[in-house]
């Protein structure tokens, strides 16, 4: 097949750091440091102020506004009363944030969506939105943005990231508190997209926000959401959870209930099919699974989908992003993983009225490591959550040794003409 790869890599940027809550050890432990704080000249409650104002007002946004919210968020653990000047809750809070470097370990592991917005893009061109697994220290993931556009000759132009990075706000709700999976949470409407960090904030996420799988899909009224299901990490477990969005400022999180609702790498179809939602899922750990409901938060029941078969995939398949609609049937971008662990990306055809039905299957990986490509924090693997169709190609976005990302098109009629027919 005619796979190209495109000269863009996007790889780890260390620069790109978020304020976080530090916690120095326990409740004790900050009131101790706190008190010292209490103790100290004003003189040098302002010398201290002045220079990590000076020192990281240009890496965060209203850095003084930051400290100064970071305190009252810990004001009755550190039992100080009203009459403390503002300059030292300033210095107070400062002392329990740090810099967290989203991306120090990686970045990986895409998923491309179009852009809800269009305006002003050329003709035969699409605006394009990109997901990202970001990962730092401790190897806690978070879902980072970026944006750009594919041209008509099928080039891949991803914009820099500008400036401060944020997290949302929680929007208020009396049903559901900041510790529930089912939460919302809002970005300020000036923020550029690579501005916006969706970082773990529930204990189901606590180590991690991982590979979400984003996809717009069309109610039978025409009208468009954007989903992601994704892994939430504790530290110990993984359980799926989803979240939706219009504009990609505002994000409600939901749980996934049944007992359908399990492992990772779950991924919904674009649309519903015969009036029901429908979503690929790996539920023994080797094998690609098809699951269907009428409520999209709740699953209960899965079928055997595809199976290991060949060398590349003997050690499991799964899928690599949602479903595809095209005139033949539903292409699906699969990962196997073969001797020495290496994982490759394959594709599969499903029937359109019946996505039961597996009608071609690619023999030989569509993508595999290549030599540059193998040394990363994970080698030998190659994985996408997601790519898209434009015009007569695919566009595959891949993370390349769980590290960087890098991007591949190829004909779609190449792809077609290489599945054989499954029986």
């Amino acid at each position: 097949m005619r796979i190209v790869r495109e000269p863009t890599i996007l790889s780890p940027d260390q620069s790109r750091v978020l304020l976080r809550p530090f916690d120095p050890g326990g409740s004790q432990r900050i009131a101790s440091i706190a008190a010292r704080v209490a103790v100290m000249a004003e003189i040098e409650v302002g010398r201290v102020l002045d220079e990590i104002s000076a020192e990281f007002s240009t890496r965060h946004h209203d850095v003084r506004g930051r400290f100064l919210a970071h305190f009252e968020e810990i004001r009755q653990v550190i039992g100080w009363d009203e009459d403390v000047s503002e300059e030292r809750r300033m210095v107070a809070g400062s002392y329990f944030l740090a810099e967290y470097s989203l991306e120090s370990a990686a970045l990986f592991n895409p998923s491309m969506v179009p852009h809800p917005d269009q305006s002003g893009v050329p003709e035969g061109s699409l605006r394009f939105i990109l997901s990202l697994r970001a990962t730092g220290e401790g190897h806690v993931s978070s879902v980072t943005f970026r944006t750009g556009i594919i041209d008509s000759g099928h080039r891949i132009e991803v914009y820099p990231s500008t400036g401060f990075l944020t997290e949302p706000r929680l929007v208020a709700d009396a049903n559901h508190g900041e510790d529930s999976p089912d939460h919302e949470v809002q970005f300020p409407t000036d923020l550029e997209l690579s501005q916006r960090i969706l970082f773990p904030k529930t204990p189901s996420q606590r180590n991690g926000v991982e590979d979400a799988r984003f996809v717009r899909l069309f109610n039978e009224h025409g009208y468009c959401l954007y989903y992601a299901t994704f892994t939430a990490y504790d530290g110990r477990a993984v359980r799926p959870e989803l979240v939706e969005t219009a504009d990609f400022l505002r994000f409600r999180f939901f749980s996934l209930t049944g007992p359908a609702a399990r492992n990772k790498g779950m991924a919904l179809f674009p649309r519903k099919v015969n009036g029901r939602y429908a979503m690929l899922s790996r539920q023994d750990n080797e094998s690609i699974h098809l699951m269907y409901s009428s409520n999209i938060q709740h699953w209960t029941e899965s079928a055997v989908l595809l199976q290991p078969a060949f060398p590349w995939e003997l050690v499991q398949v799964g899928n690599c992003g949602s479903p595809m609609e095209t005139e033949t049937g539903w292409l699906v971008l699969s990962h196997g993983v073969g001797p020495m662990r290496k994982y490759c990306i394959g594709a599969f055809l499903l029937d359109l009225d019946d996505p039961s039905k597996v009608i071609g299957r690619l023999r030989e990986p569509l993508l595999q490591p290549s030599q540059h490509e193998r040394e990363g924090y994970v080698p030998n693997v190659v994985y996408s959550c997601g790519g898209l169709l434009h015009g007569d190609r695919l566009i595959l976005p891949y993370g390349i040794a769980d590290h960087a990302t890098g991007f591949a098109t190829v004909p779609l009629a190449d792809i077609l003409a290489a599945m054989e027919p499954v029986q």
